[in-house]
């Protein structure tokens, strides 16, 4: 696979592990689940994000895990 097009796929599952900071569909990748789940939980409140008007602009690592504690 190219540079290229690994760009336009978005950063690779190894890549991902490391960040401590995700996008709203960097996280539904990474945890392979619906990214209406994950906004819903985050405007919901029950997933801490930085929100600016009516957008998730990021989610940190730490918030996800608690928020997928949560969910046990």
């Amino acid at each position: 696979m190219s540079t290229q097009t690994r760009q336009q796929e978005g950063p690779s599952p190894e890549e991902l592990l490391r960040k401590e900071v995700y996008t709203p569909e960097e996280l539904a990748t990474l945890l392979d689940m619906d990214l209406n789940a994950i906004r819903q939980a985050a405007f919901a409140g029950r997933l801490k994000a930085k929100i600016i008007e009516h957008d998730i602009i990021s989610i940190r690592r730490e918030d996800a895990i608690a928020w997928l504690r949560d969910q046990e």
